[in-house]
């Protein structure tokens, strides 16, 4: 069993239905790990139900990949891709759960042919509409029926859950009935929450750079969750979803995108980095030591960055410069310069640049063609 499928980090039913919601409004695809008969099927129609949508489910171990991708039709306008039934019936639906089971009964072609229908949702020449939610169901390939390891870009495009629901659940379950799951506990995220999740991201891979691609070693393991560029992003967008003190939703999420050993080490950064509220710093720098650690100075600047381009107006950009001259006079100057790059960038139209900056980022603000100060 590799990693992937280890039981052991499971997390509990409601952290689950909370990592799954968290990642569905993300538009990050799930996938259940579990043996046979854990009930991953009843989960996911259980939280369709919940919810009065449709669930439509691909089993893949009986699909053809024309029947993901696909059939070729000839046509006046020429040769199209004839979406399937399921495919079609989502798209009117409007909503609704794809649940892509038994994923590692599924041969390499029909993997294949799940690659754009996993993240992008696309199904032949039709695009599923994005309230769609992706979630697939696998055993351990060991004990699977004629088991496949899933391919490295398919595992990638996954946030892999370790399925094993406690007796307690299960009783619950079969008594209350399999429609009415545990309630989630995710939110909902706006651009500013969104940014302050990339600013954790980014900060802690300006400190561990080597993790921002791991490719793993072990063959087994690249069926797993790994970290790429591709999953810490989808780990950013994810995580503005889910509240900073849900540490079991964190956990399994983080786990779940980019594997236990980067995904716990962020997450024990996080903790240790404290980041003030984006909005806070600007109103007040200096509520910041900025002569303390390199790695949280660069991610609040970069929180802050986020945050202000985020809110689109002039007068928030003009604000962003606040805390970046502030960390600079400070004891921060090469870091507030790497920030002011960066915010150089995203101006306004009709942006002025703050008298102060010239004098404290004259090389950037020249290279930026920023030379028009307030």
């Amino acid at each position: 069993m590799t990693a992937a499928t280890d039981l052991s980090i499971a997390a509990d039913l409601a952290s689950t239905v909370t990592v799954i919601d968290a990642c569905g409004r993300a538009q990050v695809p799930v996938l259940l790990l579990s043996d046979p008969g854990m009930g991953k099927s009843s989960l996911v129609r259980g939280l369709a139900s919940a919810e009065g949508l449709p669930c439509e489910t691909v089993l893949g171990s009986i699909r053809e990949p024309a029947d993901i991708a696909g059939l070729p039709v000839v046509g006046a306008s020429g040769v199209v891709m004839s979406p399937p039934a399921w495919a079609r019936r989502l798209v009117e639906a409007g909503a609704g759960y794809l649940f892509l089971d038994e994923l590692t009964t599924c041969p390499p072609a029909v993997q294949a042919a799940l690659l754009s229908v996993a993240l992008d949702k696309t199904v032949g020449d039709l695009v599923l509409p994005g309230e769609v939610r992706v979630v697939a169901g696998a055993n351990p390939p060991d004990r699977a029926a004629d088991g496949w390891e899933l391919s490295p870009p398919l595992a990638n495009r996954f946030c892999h859950l370790a399925y094993d629901p406690s007796p307690q659940s299960w009783a619950e379950g079969m008594t209350a009935g399999w429609s009415a799951p545990p309630a989630s506990r995710a939110v909902a995220a706006d651009k500013l929450r969104r940014q302050a999740s990339v600013a954790a991201v980014v900060g802690f891979l300006n400190v561990r750079p080597d993790l921002l691609h791991v490719f793993p070693r072990d063959a087994a393991a690249t069926g797993g969750a790994w970290p790429s560029r591709r999953t810490w992003d989808m780990l950013a967008r994810a995580l503005a979803h889910v509240r900073d003190d849900d540490a079991a939703a964190r956990e399994a999420l983080a786990v779940g995108l980019v594997g236990e050993g980067a995904g716990v080490e962020f997450l024990t950064w996080c903790r240790a980095a404290d980041l003030p509220v984006p909005a806070e710093v600007v109103a007040d720098p200096s509520i910041v030591d900025w002569s303390g650690r390199p790695d949280r100075t660069w991610a609040i600047l970069t929180g802050v960055v986020g945050h202000c381009v985020a809110l689109g107006t002039v007068e928030g950009w003009g604000k962003a410069w606040g805390p970046l001259l502030h960390a600079a006079e400070h004891g921060a100057a090469d870091v507030a310069a790497a920030a002011a790059r960066t915010l150089g960038k995203s101006r306004p139209a009709k942006a002025k640049v703050p008298a102060r900056v010239g004098k404290v980022f004259g090389p950037i603000v020249a290279a930026a063609g920023l030379g028009d100060a307030a």
